[in-house]
C-alpha cells in the first residue's frame, strides 16, 4: 500500500482551461503530465456566475458540490442539477454550462483519461471506514470538513479540511474521523 499526501497548501491555484474562472490544482498524473494529457487529474474549484467549463476529450469526470446550495450543469441534451455531497459522472469533453444557484459553490473534480483508469465509484464518508484500493486500484481521498486519520504501518497521517491523499494498492488501511471525505475508487485499464 503507498499513500500519497498532497496537503492543501500545496495546491496550485491556476487558471481554468478556458480561461472562464480559477480552480486550485490538486493532482495531475503521471508526473511530467499536463492539463491538455493526464491519466488523472484532481482540481477543487469555486464557480461564481454562469460559465462553461472547459473540455477534456478523451476524460472521465465525477464531480461533487462541497460548498453552495446547488449547480446546474446545462448539456446540449439536457440539464443536471447537482446537489451538496451528490458525486455525479460525465464525459468532461462535453463541457456543458454551469450555473450557481443561490450564490457561489464550490466542486471537486476527479478526472480520469478513459485509456488509463476507469472512475468506479464515489462515496461521501461521515464517519470511520476501511479502505482498500485493491490490486490495480487507487483511492481518491478529499476532506471536505472535520479531521481525518489515515492509520498506516508506521504511523498516523492526519488530513485537514482540503487535504487529499492517494491510495494505491491492495491492503486495507483504516479511515478515522468525523465530518465528511470524499472518496472516489479508481480502477486501472489495461
Amino acid at each position: 500500500m503507498t499513500i500519497t499526501y498532497l496537503p492543501a497548501a500545496g495546491y496550485e491555484t491556476l487558471p481554468w482551461k478556458n480561461g472562464e474562472g480559477f480552480t486550485d490544482e490538486i493532482c495531475l498524473r503521471p508526473d511530467g503530465a499536463c492539463r491538455e494529457d493526464f491519466a488523472l487529474r484532481i482540481s477543487s474549484a469555486p464557480i461564481l456566475e454562469s460559465g462553461v467549463f472547459s473540455a477534456f476529450p478523451g476524460a472521465e469526470r465525477v464531480i461533487t458540490l462541497i460548498e453552495g446550495s446547488a449547480l446546474d450543469l446545462r448539456f446540449a441534451k439536457h440539464t443536471h442539477r447537482l446537489l451538496p455531497f451528490r458525486p455525479y459522472f460525465f464525459d468532461t469533453g462535453l463541457a456543458p454550462v454551469g450555473t450557481p444557484d443561490g450564490g457561489p459553490v464550490r466542486v471537486v473534480n476527479v478526472m480520469a483519461a478513459r485509456a488509463a483508469w476507469k472512475i468506479a465509484g464515489a462515496d461521501l464518508l461521515s464517519g470511520p471506514a476501511l479502505c482498500d484500493a485493491g490490486e490495480n486500484g487507487l483511492i481518491v481521498l478529499f476532506a471536505v470538513s472535520g479531521e481525518w486519520h489515515l492509520r498506516k504501518a508506521d504511523g498516523t497521517l492526519e488530513l485537514a479540511p482540503r487535504d487529499s491523499a492517494l491510495l494505491e494498492g491492495a491492503q486495507p488501511v483504516p479511515v478515522e474521523g468525523a465530518g465528511q471525505m470524499l472518496a472516489v475508487q479508481m480502477q486501472r485499464e489495461g
